[in-house]
C-alpha cells in the first residue's frame, strides 16, 4: 500500500529556513506585533510577526476576508518576509498578504482548502508557490504582479463556484518573470487574462486530458505539455504543444512521467535536445540508463533533482551547465572514463562524488577547486578483508575522512534513504547523520582482520549497526544492502540499545506491518457492568468480550492504564494477555504527586474552568526537574511506583508499549502546562519546554537508573497544536527518547483516518519513526487506513466502544465487524508467534 507521504518542494525549502534559522512556532523572537480575529462562527485565530519577518497564522477554521484596507496587519505587510500558516487553517481569506513586496517563502499545511482573490497581489519577491493537494478552492488576482515568480503548482482542481475548473481571469497577470506552471487534472479552461504579460512563460504541464478553452492574452511564446488527447486540442485551439514522450536523439528516447514527475530513456545514445528544459522546475528525478552522453546545460535549473544521482557506465561526457542549479548531495560517477565540462554540477552545492580510478572525475574535483566538494574513488575501496589504497582519493595517510568520533558514543538509530542516523548515548547530540556510502568507504579503517569476525583497535560506534559492541562482517554487509537501496533488517531499532529481545521483536513487528496492514488494539474498563441478555463479561473483559460477540476476533492489542495505582491488577492482566499471544500498551492518569488518579490529573473541569490545585507553578516545575531538590527526590519517589510495576512485566519476558503523560500538548493535564495566578484569577498555560524535560527525565530514569529494557517509548499526541498556538515540533524530546509517535484522534468521522494527525506528526518525526492512532472513537474504515498508515490503531473504552452515550459518535456493530474481518487488519489470533 503506498503512504501518503508528501514531497512538496515548498515545505521542504521552508522546513530548511526553520530548522537553519532555529525557528519555532512558539518562538523566543520578540513579537513585532501580534492578535486575534475571529470567523464567521466566532472561531478565534491567532497572528503573530516576529522582528526576524516570521508571520505565523494558528486556529482550525476558516480565515475571513477583507479589503486591502481593512486586513488587521496591513500596517505590517512590508515587513513580512515568510509566511506559516499552521494545520488546522482551513482557509486564507482575500487580501491577506496584498503589497507583502518582501515576502520569499510560504509554508501551508494540508489542511488548507482555499485561497481568496488578491491574497498574494504584488508580492514581488515570492519566487516560487505550490499550492496543498486538497486547496481546491481559489480566486482572481491571486498573484497579480508577483514579478519573481517563477514556477508555481496548482492543486487537482478549482472547485470554487465563481470559477469551477478554471485558472480564473488575472492569476499570474504581471509574472513576467513565471516560467512554469503545474495544473492539476481537474482543470479545464484557462480565463482571459489569466496569463496576461507573462511573457517568459514556457509551458503549462497539463496533466488532466481535457482542455475546453484557452482565454485571450494567453502569451503566444507559451506551449502546454500533456497528453496526446492535450495535443489534439492544442491544435484546435491554436496553441502550441510539447509532447512528454520523443527522441532526444535519433536512437534515444524520453518520456515524462505526469504521475511521478520522473524523466526515464529508453535505447542507447546521446542526450541532445531537452524538451524537458521547456517544464525544469517539475522534474523530480531521472534516470539515464541507456544515454551515451549528456549535453550542455541537459538539466540545468532543475531543482527538484536531489538527493543521490546514479550516472551509468555508459555516460562518458557530461557537457557544462548539465546539473548546475540542481541540488543534488552525491554523485556516482560510473564510467571506466568520463569526461566533465565547466559547472558540469553545481558549484554552489555540498557534494560527494564518487568515481572509478583514472576515470578523469578526480582531476575535475580537485581542479574545480571547489571546498564544497568531496571525492572519493569507488572500486579498489570496495571492502574485501585488506585496505588497498588508491593515489586517485581523498583517504590519504591511511586515515578516516569522515571524521573521528571523538567522545562521542554513537548508537545507530535509523535511515532514511541512503543517511544513516545516529544518538550519542554521552551527550545531547541527536539525530546525527551520514552517507552509508562514506562508512562502506571507510570501513576497513576500523577493523582488524581476524578470521570471520573482527575486533576493532579504537572502537567507532558509526560502524556498529547491528548494536551487539563490535563491528564485523554483518554491519559490512548492512551497510552495503543500503548503498545498493537494498532492504535489511535492521531498518528500525528501539532506541534503548540494551532493549530486551522480548521488546525488539515486538517494535520489529511493528515496523514491518507499518504501510502494509494495521494492527488492531482496545482499551479497556475495569468498572463496567456485564450485560446479561448478551452474555457480556462485566469488569476489564467488558470491551474484549463485546468486540468477540461483535467480531469473532479479540483485538491484538491490549491498553491498560495504572489509574488508580491499579498496579497489581494491571500487572496481572498483562501477563495474562502476553501469555495468549497480545501485545501490551499501559498508559497512566496520575495526579503531579502520583497519588490520586484521573480527576486530581486534570488541570481543567468539564467546563473548561481551570482547576488551579492540580497544576504545577513555573517555580514548582523547576523544583520537580531540577536533580537535588527535594520535591525531585518526591516526584522520582511517586513515579517510581510505576517504574516497580514494570520490573515486574520486565522480569516475567513481557515487552510494553509504555505511552506515559499522553495529549500532553492538549494543556487539559497538568503535564501538559503551567499555571499563572494574577488578581485571583488563574491562567494556564502551555508548557513544550517542561514536558520534554519531564519526558527526557523519566526516559532517562527508567531506561538507566532503574534498568527497564521492556518499555517501548510511545509519544501521544492529542490534536494539531493549533488550538494553543505551539507547533507539535516543540513538543518532541528527540528521537533518541522516542520509539513510536503517534495520536489520540476523535474526530475520524469528519476527517477519516488522518484526523488532521498524521501529516503533522510525519513532519515532526521527519519520517523516521512508526505512527499510530493509539486513541479513537469511530475507528476508520479499511479503505482510509490504506491511504493513511498507521501501524495500530486503539479504540477508547466503554461508551466510546459501545454506543451508550449519544453525544458520542461510535463505530456500528457492522462496521466492527467488517474491519475486524479485513485481511488489512491484524487480530489477536493473526499475530505470529512474536518472542
Amino acid at each position: 500500500m503506498k503512504k501518503s507521504v508528501k514531497r512538496l518542494l515548498s515545505f521542504m525549502l521552508v522546513l530548511c529556513i526553520v530548522i537553519s534559522a532555529g525557528i519555532t512556532f512558539n518562538i523566543n523572537k520578540a513579537h513585532a506585533a501580534n492578535g486575534t480575529i475571529t470567523d464567521d462562527n466566532g472561531n478565534t485565530i491567532r497572528w503573530s510577526l516576529n522582528t526576524d519577518g516570521v508571520f505565523t497564522v494558528n486556529g482550525a477554521c476558516y480565515g475571513p476576508n477583507y479589503t486591502a484596507t481593512s486586513c488587521p496587519w496591513k500596517d505590517y505587510r512590508e515587513n513580512i518576509k515568510t509566511v506559516i500558516i499552521e494545520p488546522g487553517m482551513q482557509a486564507i481569506g482575500d487580501y491577506w498578504f496584498y503589497n507583502c513586496y518582501q515576502l520569499t517563502s510560504v509554508e501551508l499545511p494540508d489542511s488548507l482548502l482555499k485561497i481568496g482573490r488578491y491574497s498574494f497581489y504584488n508580492c514581488t519577491s515570492l519566487e516560487c508557490f505550490e499550492f496543498p493537494e486538497n486547496c481546491c478552492e481559489y480566486y482572481d488576482n491571486l498573484f497579480y504582479g508577483c514579478n519573481s515568480l517563477k514556477w508555481a503548482i496548482l492543486p487537482n482542481d478549482n472547485t470554487s463556484s465563481n470559477y469551477p475548473h478554471r485558472i480564473p481571469t488575472n492569476t499570474f497577470r504581471g509574472c513576467t518573470n513565471l516560467e512554469n506552471v503545474w495544473v492539476g487534472a481537474g482543470h479545464t479552461t484557462v480565463d482571459a487574462s489569466a496569463f496576461r504579460t507573462c511573457t517568459s512563460l514556457k509551458s503549462i504541464v497539463w496533466t488532466g486530458d481535457t482542455l475546453s478553452s484557452v482565454g485571450s492574452y494567453f502569451p503566444s511564446n507559451a506551449s502546454f505539455v500533456g497528453s496526446a488527447a492535450i495535443e489534439s486540442r492544442c491544435s484546435t485551439l491554436g496553441k502550441s504543444y510539447i509532447p512528454i514522450s520523443g527522441s532526444t536523439s535519433s536512437s534515444l528516447d524520453y518520456n515524462y512521467d505526469l504521475s511521478t514527475k520522473t524523466l526515464s530513456f529508453t535505447g542507447s545514445g546521446a542526450i541532445e535536445s531537452c524538451p524537458w528544459s521547456n517544464w525544469q522546475f517539475f522534474v523530480k528525478s531521472v534516470d539515464l540508463s541507456g544515454a551515451t552522453s549528456i549535453t550542455d546545460g541537459a538539466f540545468n535549473e532543475c531543482v527538484y533533482l536531489t538527493g543521490e544521482l546514479e550516472v551509468p557506465e555508459s555516460v562518458s561526457y557530461i557537457g557544462p551547465n548539465a546539473f548546475d542549479y540542481t541540488n543534488y548531495s552525491s554523485v556516482i560517477l560510473n564510467s571506466e572514463s568520463v569526461q566533465l565540462g565547466e559547472c558540469a554540477f553545481n558549484v554552489d552545492s555540498e557534494i560527494i562524488f564518487f568515481g572509478k580510478p583514472g576515470s578523469g572525475a578526480y582531476d575535475y574535483i580537485t581542479e574545480t577547486d571547489n571546498s564544497n566538494w568531496r571525492y572519493y574513488c569507488m572500486g579498489t575501496h570496495e571492502f574485501s578483508g585488506v585496505h588497498a589504497k588508491c593515489a586517485n582519493c581523498d583517504l590519504v595517510n591511511n586515515e578516516l575522512t569522515i571524521g573521528e568520533a571523538g567522545s562521542h558514543d554513537y548508537v545507530y538509530q535509523y535511515r532514511l534513504g541512503n543517511t544513516l542516523y545516529f544518538k550519542c548515548s554521552e551527550c545531547g547530540i541527536d539525530d546525527y547523520g551520514i552517507s552509508a556510502r562514506e562508512l562502506l568507504l571507510n570501513f576497513s579503517f576500523v577493523v582488524n582482520e581476524d578470521g570471520a569476525a573482527f575486533e576493532q583497535a579504537d572502537y567507532d560506534g558509526r560502524f556498529d549497526i547491528i548494536r551487539d559492541g563490535f563491528v564485523n562482517m554483518r554491519d559490512y554487509e548492512f551497510i552495503s544492502d543500503i548503498c545498493k537501496g537494498e532492504p535489511t533488517e535492521y531498518d528500525m531499532n528501539l532506541t534503548n540499545e540494551n532493549a530486551t529481545p522480548e521488546a525488539q521483536a515486538v517494535f520489529r513487528y511493528i515496523t514491518s506491518v507499518y504501510g502494509h496492514g494495521i494492527i488492531s488494539g482496545q482499551q479497556e474498563s475495569t468498572w463496567m457492568s456485564g450485560l446479561e441478555e448478551t452474555n457480556w463479561v462485566g469488569g476489564s473483559e467488558y470491551e474484549m468480550s463485546y468486540l468477540y460477540k461483535t467480531t469473532g476476533h479479540y483485538p491484538a492489542i491490549r491498553g491498560l492504564d495504572f489509574m488508580g495505582d491499579d498496579f497489581y491488577g494491571v500487572v496481572n492482566r498483562a501477563k495474562d494477555w502476553a501469555d495468549r499471544g497480545g501485545i501490551v500498551t499501559i498508559c497512566w492518569h496520575c495526579s503531579k504527586a502520583f497519588d490520586q488518579s484521573y480527576y486530581q490529573c486534570k488541570v481543567v473541569d468539564d467546563n473548561g474552568n481551570p482547576v488551579a490545585e492540580n497544576a504545577f507553578t513555573q517555580a514548582e516545575w523547576e523544583a520537580v526537574l531540577t536533580e537535588g531538590t527535594a520535591e525531585h527526590d518526591a516526584f522520582i519517589a511517586g513515579m517510581d511506583k510505576a517504574g516497580a510495576a514494570l520490573k515486574q512485566l520486565q522480569d516475567a519476558g513481557v515487552p510494553v508499549l509504555w505511552r506515559p503523560f499522553h495529549e500532553f500538548d492538549g494543556a487539559w493535564f497538568w503535564w501538559g502546562c503551567y499555571k499563572e495566578v494574577n488578581n485571583g484569577e488563574t491562567k494556564l498555560v502551555s508548557c513544550p519546554e517542561y514536558f520534554t524535560r519531564l519526558w527526557i527525565m523519566m526516559y532517562n530514569h527508567f531506561t538507566y537508573d532503574l534498568g527497564l529494557n521492556n518499555l517501548i517509548w510511545v509519544l501521544g499526541y492529542s490534536h494539531n497544536g493549533t488550538d494553543y498556538g505551539t507547533d507539535l515540533a516543540d513538543w518532541y524530546p528527540g528521537s533518541r527518547y522516542v520509539d513510536i509517535a503517534g495520536a489520540d484522534s476523535y474526530e475520524v468521522s469528519t476527517n477519516g483516518a488522518e484526523g488532521r494527525l498524521y501529516n503533522p506528526v510525519l513532519k515532526t518525526t521527519y519520517g523516521a519513526k512508526p505512527l499510530t492512532m493509539h486513541e479513537t472513537g469511530v475507528v476508520p474504515s479499511v479503505e482510509q487506513f490504506e491511504n493513511v498508515p498507521w501501524a495500530y490503531f486503539m479504540t477508547w473504552h466503554s461508551e466510546y466502544l459501545i454506543h451508550t452515550n449519544p453525544d458520542i459518535k461510535t463505530s456500528t456493530p457492522e462496521d466492527l465487524y467488517a474491519i475486524y474481518n479485513s485481511d488489512y487488519v491484524i487480530t489477536l489470533d493473526e499475530l505470529p508467534n512474536l518472542y
